[in-house]
């Protein structure tokens, strides 16, 4: 599957660049003001934010680092891939993020894919669902979801919404 997956033009090469650029790698940096340390990282395979410093472990550095890739779904729009664990791409699934291998299919790529844009905040990047445009990715109570501003579920509150669906993108943890 990794061969396939370079084959296509994903994975492969990295830069440390800490841009949108794909082959950048990239920590994204929440913006709301109770959460200016914390950052987007998987856990047991869940998206989650936490703190993350220069004296966090590697592992949980190498957790919060992105890969920048081409959008899965459209070349306009960007994936992000596990720095620590290849092939792996940050996707949705019942409006939360987790981090599971790309599988080759056409909801996968979907589902994995966010069109960047100017943070709703006035600070940052927003970044909204390729397959859900209405849907921007969320910290919710230190989970990441694909949130609607005034939805249905707990995490679509629009308390704090714009805050919480910008977000800085910095430079790599990973080292």
């Amino acid at each position: 599957m990794q061969a396939n997956i370079v084959s296509v033009g994903y994975g492969g090469p990295t830069g440390r660049t800490g841009s949108l650029t794909p082959g950048s790698e990239i920590s994204l940096r929440a913006t709301t003001s109770c959460c200016t340390t914390d950052y987007v990282r998987h856990q047991n395979n869940a998206a989650v934010i936490s703190a993350v410093t220069s004296s966090s472990s590697a592992l949980d550095r190498s957790d919060a680092t992105w890969i920048v890739r081409k959008g899965l779904a459209a070349g306009s729009c960007v994936s992000f891939e596990s720095r620590n664990y290849p092939g792996d791409f940050l996707r949705h699934y019942n409006y939360r993020l987790y981090r599971q291998p790309m599988d080759g299919s056409a909801q996968f790529r979907t589902d994995a894919t966010f069109c960047p844009q100017t943070g709703k905040s006035g600070t940052g990047t927003s970044f909204a669902s390729y397959n859900y445009p209405t849907r921007y990715l969320r910290h919710y109570d230190y989970n990441v979801y694909v949130a609607s501003n005034g939805g249905s579920n707990t995490w679509d509150s629009g308390t704090s919404w714009s805050d919480d669906v910008s977000w800085v993108v910095s430079s790599p943890w990973a080292p």
